[in-house]
């Protein structure tokens, strides 16, 4: 991974289980967005646990990303919901 990047002061207890959304950079250029469990952090880096394949528990990975590589949330990739005009009523 091109932006994996360790903190100087490393966490040495598991902090929490968080879902969270991941952007990984692979090392040929390739950027991806993946789910992935915030288990440590500091306030510049977090490390986050996924499986490469989901059912086999052989194929997590901890990996330590920026702060700024990780989300709780992605309502920005999700446009916001459409808008209702309420009904006019016709007054005779």
């Amino acid at each position: 991974m091109a932006n994996r990047e360790a903190p100087a002061q490393i966490p040495v207890r598991p902090q929490g289980d968080f879902p969270v959304i991941v952007r990984v950079v692979w090392d040929d250029g390739t950027e991806e967005w993946r789910p992935a469990r915030a288990v440590r952090w500091t306030a510049e880096h977090v490390m986050v646990a996924w499986r490469d394949v989901q059912q086999d528990p052989r194929s997590e990975r901890y990996e330590w990303l920026r702060a700024g590589d990780v989300a709780r949330s992605v309502s920005w990739f999700v446009g916001p919901p459409p808008r209702t005009v309420p009904a006019v009523s016709a007054r005779s």
